[in-house]
């Protein structure tokens, strides 16, 4: 028997449509501002997250950065960036994948073109993670939702 409580687990093309998009502005650099649908939010998803994000001509995705715990994908549906993993930069669009493992390659995606670049990810929800930040010497630690950022060079 179904827990008629629960969330239903299909979103339709057209429910994903309905759902607001959400500015989200990058605590550490207000350049990086994303639109996203959270779509597993949307279904209750409690350990996943996976968001619709939609970055407009001239942004950037987040600041460059790492996970010491969380693991995190990237999946482009349209358009064209350019991610910065490790010291390389590569061209991405339409079908390509990216997964970073915790404590993988330092990373981040920049919109340079002139169209939106929309693109699926996700990655754990851990109840704990450490984030580092190594350009700007920012580590970010999640503790139950709740982010604290400090100076790398204080640790």
């Amino acid at each position: 028997m179904a827990n008629e409580s629960r969330t239903h687990p299909l979103l339709k093309a057209a429910d994903i449509q309905a759902i607001p998009e959400e500015e989200r502005v990058h605590a550490l650099d207000s350049a990086a501002v994303r639109h996203t649908r959270s779509l597993g939010d949307a279904v209750g998803l409690q350990t996943i997250g996976v968001h619709l994000v939609r970055l407009r001509p001239d942004h950037t995705s987040t600041v460059y950065h790492f996970h010491h715990q969380d693991e995190e994908w990237i999946y482009i549906l349209s358009g064209r960036g350019i991610a910065e993993i490790g010291d390389e930069k590569f061209e991405v669009g339409p079908g390509d994948f990216m997964g970073f493992v915790a404590g993988s390659f330092p990373h981040s995606l920049t919109n340079p073109n002139s169209a939106d670049l929309v693109y699926l990810v996700g990655g754990n929800r851990l109840p704990f993670d450490i984030c580092d930040y190594p350009r700007i010497g920012k580590r970010r630690r999640r503790v139950n939702g709740v982010n604290e950022y400090v100076d790398l060079d204080v640790l």
